[in-house]
């Protein structure tokens, strides 16, 4: 309950624009959709926004009854959201570019082609298959947090763990004795190709397979894990230790990871696996965590020579209390900024890809395939302009805030002793 008070009070001392953008991003259903979010027809009572059937069942009739065109039925009594048109929905007798300041038609009931009623125009215009431009940029706020969020906990946890660790043993205080080292040596081999015997069982059941590769895995995990228990059951541990450079060892591998360039590592992957949000995430997630790995290890350094942290480990204060209870607490207020301007650097990068069509698939609901749409038609100008002032909205308000944090950055800690 005390983490979820922090969490609410965190959420309200957002900017006024940050808070507006969350909340149609939760909403975004609510607010641009063609389903009715109640409708009165044949003296029933239906919900159709929240469901996903395409079909209605009518008491006391054996047909089902599908519903392309909402506003087309005879109803009873209908309530339809803001914006009455949903991401990805097709309007063919507004398509090719309608602007926003164009006459807007539709086919009634009579099969008459009329204007269309002002609340029920496309506001913002429309792309060449006539989808909505304004319910595609409400939908696309969506779409950023979805992607800002991943990178703040993929990045995020691969990040602070290589950081934590790294800062945390450097080079000279994780140690191990020679005789584990001889073990480990002499036990991989045989443990690796005994888990590799236990995966080629062919099976046809996938559940089978994957309780069979977890079974090897933990059985691999374990024999490595056997020479240190009996190191520590021969109570060998003070004969011929071996320190480990943990932070040698990691960070060559940032480093490592930094000589690849970045954009160019963003698209291979891209262009090699289909678009799709989830594969959007992965790339972006598993791109961002250097930087937040180097301010990690830096501020672990900084932090972990604090009186009250020697104190505490001192008087046998595990490593795991002492990361939770000492250290995380300290560097998170550094770390808050970081995932801000990472969470930029993530919807910028969103916005790149499906802008180049190698990002979300066209016809998703981001800001990023609206503008991609726009190449198609040069004086199509709404397509971006209006998401592009969603977009520098949203970034100019998270940069804002993430400048607040480095000045202040006690005020923009969530987590504080809440571990």
């Amino acid at each position: 309950m005390k983490e979820l008070k922090k969490v609410i009070r965190f959420l309200f001392s957002l900017p006024k624009t940050i808070k507006v953008y969350i909340l149609i991003g939760l909403l975004a259903s609510v607010i641009a959709n063609e389903k009715p979010l109640y409708i009165r027809y044949h003296n029933q009572s239906f919900f159709p926004i929240f469901t996903s059937e395409k079909y209605i069942q009518i008491e006391g009739e054996n047909t089902l009854i599908e519903f392309t065109n909402w506003h087309n039925i005879d109803y009873q009594v209908a309530l339809f959201p803001i914006i009455e048109w949903s991401p990805g929905k097709t309007d063919l007798t507004n398509s090719n570019f309608v602007s926003p300041f164009s006459k807007q038609y539709f086919y009634d009931r009579e099969g008459k082609k009329t204007e269309l009623p002002f609340i029920r125009r496309h506001f913002l215009g429309t792309t060449r298959s006539g989808e909505d431009v304004l319910a595609g940029i409400i939908h696309g706020c969506q779409i950023a947090l979805i992607i800002g969020m991943s990178f703040i906990v993929i990045a995020g946890i691969i990040g602070i763990f290589i950081g934590g660790i790294a800062g945390y043993f450097g080079d000279y205080r994780l140690k191990i004795s020679f005789i584990t080292v001889l073990l480990l040596s002499l036990i991989a081999f045989p443990a690796l190709y005994l888990s590799k015997q236990i995966n080629s069982i062919n099976t046809e059941y996938t559940f089978v397979n994957a309780i069979i590769f977890l079974g090897s895995s933990i059985i691999f995990i374990l024999i490595l894990a056997s020479p240190i228990f009996i190191e520590k059951k021969l109570k060998l541990t003070n004969y011929f230790r071996i320190y480990i450079p943990i932070d040698f060892l990691f960070m060559r591998f940032v480093e490592l990871f930094l000589s690849l360039p970045r954009l160019i590592l963003i698209l291979s992957i891209a262009l090699i696996f289909q678009p799709s949000l989830l594969m959007l995430v992965i790339i972006i997630g598993f791109t961002s965590w250097t930087d937040i790995a180097r301010i990690t290890r830096a501020e672990v350094m900084k932090t972990r020579e604090i009186e009250y942290i020697q104190a505490s480990k001192a008087i046998g204060t595990n490593f795991y209390r002492v990361l939770t209870n000492h250290l995380l607490p300290n560097i998170f207020p550094s770390l808050s900024a970081i995932f801000v301007y990472g969470f930029i650097s993530a919807i910028l990068t969103e916005t790149g890809l499906s802008f180049l069509g190698i990002g979300l698939p066209p016809g998703s609901a981001s800001w990023g395939t609206l503008m991609f749409s726009a190449k198609e038609n040069f004086y199509a100008w709404w397509l971006v302009l209006f998401p592009g002032i969603a977009i520098s909205l949203l970034l100019i308000s998270l940069n804002n805030l993430g400048d607040k944090m480095l000045k202040k950055p006690i005020k923009s800690t969530l987590f504080v002793n809440s571990f």
